[in-house]
């Protein structure tokens, strides 16, 4: 069985909300609290019945609830006249795939009365303390969501009571961000270890551990330590000494290490470690799990270790994934297509992405899309030299730089402008694009983009020089400040070195600025004056 969509009622930043789930990947993409960890946390509640390896029941605090829900509740409790009809609840839902083989989960027992196999988990006021509840309201002894009071339950969509032992779906949680994946590494070797040796040998070896040990607690050394300590101390006023522990039969696995290309583990890098540790968490658990989580997959991993981390993923398409990230690579990696963009509880997705985009991303992931569906406002150039004078322009105009406006200045390969589009249109986001007319201005600009500039309204905007004869940045910029000679002089210094310009014509400047495109740009950026930009610039950060 798949997960096709969940259903979250007042949990945390998620009021009410459905989300609908792809079979293969799904790439939670979202800035910092948008609620990317809450969703893997809700997948391992409803599959698991814990967080963290914990009870979920056990762990039960009035913080899971939803903050507008909760901060409601509380101001009635303040009220001169408490009136609580009904006590805040959450419910939890995973609506499954139908594959015919698992009909004892299925049913309606559901908040949409779907007739499907699912689980339905609840956490409500038990009814047995309405009257201890109602004696504390009295008392005005309530002053939160009385968790004591609530009862949590599991049930799939039949309306029989889960059991997690043995559900057919199992959830592996692999996060990276954590740094102890020791237990990960101990399994491998004890199930290499078992499936390696016959018994008899596994005898020799454990009778070889404790005669080492017997040796060390016989060693001279160690008896004239417990002769100097039985003289000076004591515990609860009897003897001590110093030996090895007894321990059960097969305790010396414990005490066996890996050595990788001949480098012990524990002497490897750490973003090497974390990466074998979440390798052999995959392999060993994915196994018997359905459901894999993985949280932020390209914490403290180099691009190459991230590479094949990724490439196991891929060619594992046996399991339902489900991923957190902030990496670009990643979500291009996966397919653009299985993004769900969260944004303070809400969801959107991308699954309607245009598959030619799509199939571009995947092919050169290096582009920043993550950046680009994050930001508040776009605004697309072709280089740096335009993404420092796009940046001038702005502080020179609102004594700010555009990021402190939420408007990102993203420099991007001209060839992918297209395919941002494309992005813009689907997630409906504010784009502006900057670029040259390279000479040609009906080819290069409106055949070219005619599709995104007809029918959108304001979306997306082009803005261009409108003389041809200006084909880049560098004449236009040096045609901006040549209308009298006090703008022409100003331009020669600020792009000086020691006055390495001031002697030079335009012609020559624009020679040395096509040249040298970053470096004029920087020297603009970094200028104590400021010069004159292109009408089409000072349009484009209106």
């Amino acid at each position: 069985m798949k997960i096709k969509k969940i259903l979250i009622h007042n949990y945390k930043m998620f009021k009410d909300e459905i989300i609908n789930l792809n079979e293969g990947f799904n790439i939670f993409v979202g800035n910092n609290d948008s609620g990317k960890s809450t969703l893997l946390e809700i997948l391992q509640i409803l599959i698991s019945g814990k967080i963290d390896n914990y009870s979920f029941e056990r762990q039960l605090k009035a913080s899971y609830f939803n903050y507008d829900i909760r901060s409601a509740f509380r101001l009635q409790l303040v009220q001169p006249d408490i009136k609580i009809q009904e006590l805040p609840s959450i419910i939890l839902e995973a609506y499954f795939t139908d594959d015919g083989n698992n009909s004892e989960y299925k049913g309606t027992n559901n908040e949409l009365g779907e007739n499907c196999p699912g689980i339905h988990m609840t956490v409500e006021f038990n009814p047995e303390y309405e009257k201890v509840f109602r004696d504390m309201i009295k008392t005005r002894d309530i002053y939160d969501i009385p968790i004591e009071f609530y009862k949590v339950s599991w049930k799939d969509f039949g309306d029989n009571p889960i059991v997690f032992r043995s559900f057919p779906v199992r959830v592996t949680i692999i996060d990276t961000t954590q740094k102890d994946y020791s237990s990960a590494v101990n399994k491998f070797i004890n199930t290499r270890i078992a499936s390696n040796l016959a018994s008899d040998e596994k005898v020799n070896l454990a009778r070889a551990y404790r005669n080492m040990k017997n040796e060390f607690n016989n060693n001279e050394n160690v008896k004239h330590l417990n002769e100097r300590i039985e003289k000076d101390e004591r515990l609860n006023n009897r003897k001590i000494k110093f030996g090895m522990r007894e321990d059960v039969l097969d305790a010396w696995m414990n005490e066996v290490s890996i050595d990788v290309e001949n480098i012990p583990f524990e002497n490897m890098g750490f973003g090497t470690q974390n990466l074998i540790k979440m390798e052999l968490v995959f392999k060993q658990n994915s196994e018997k799990s359905n459901v894999i989580l993985f949280e932020e997959p390209e914490n403290n991993l180099a691009f190459g270790n991230m590479s094949k981390l990724i490439s196991n993923i891929i060619h594992d398409d046996t399991k339902q994934v489900f991923i957190s990230t902030h990496s670009s690579y990643v979500a291009n990696r996966l397919g653009l297509k299985n993004i769900i963009l969260l944004h303070k509880g809400k969801t959107s997705q991308l699954t309607n992405v245009d598959q030619d985009t799509m199939d571009f991303f995947m092919k050169l992931p290096g582009y920043n899309t993550v950046r680009f569906l994050l930001a508040d406002k776009v605004i697309l150039v072709e280089g740096p030299t335009d993404e420092l004078i796009i940046q001038r322009a702005y502080k020179d105009k609102f004594n700010k730089l555009p990021i402190e406006n939420g408007i990102d200045v993203m420099t991007v390969d001209s060839l992918a402008f297209k395919r941002y589009c494309e992005l813009a249109l689907l997630v409906k986001k504010n784009l502006s694009i900057v670029t040259d007319n390279d000479g040609d201005i009906q080819h290069n600009i409106i055949d070219k983009y005619k599709k995104y500039l007809n029918g959108y309204g304001d979306l997306i905007k082009i803005y261009y020089e409108k003389n041809e004869a200006l084909n880049t940045i560098e004449p236009s910029i040096i045609a901006s400040n040549s209308k009298n000679n006090d703008l022409i002089e100003k331009l020669k210094r600020v792009i000086s070195r020691k006055g390495s310009m001031m002697n030079k014509t335009c012609e020559e400047l624009i020679d040395f600025m096509t040249n040298n495109k970053a470096e004029w740009g920087l020297r603009v950026f970094d200028s104590d004056e400021s010069i004159e930009f292109p009408d089409y610039i000072n349009d484009a950060i209106k």
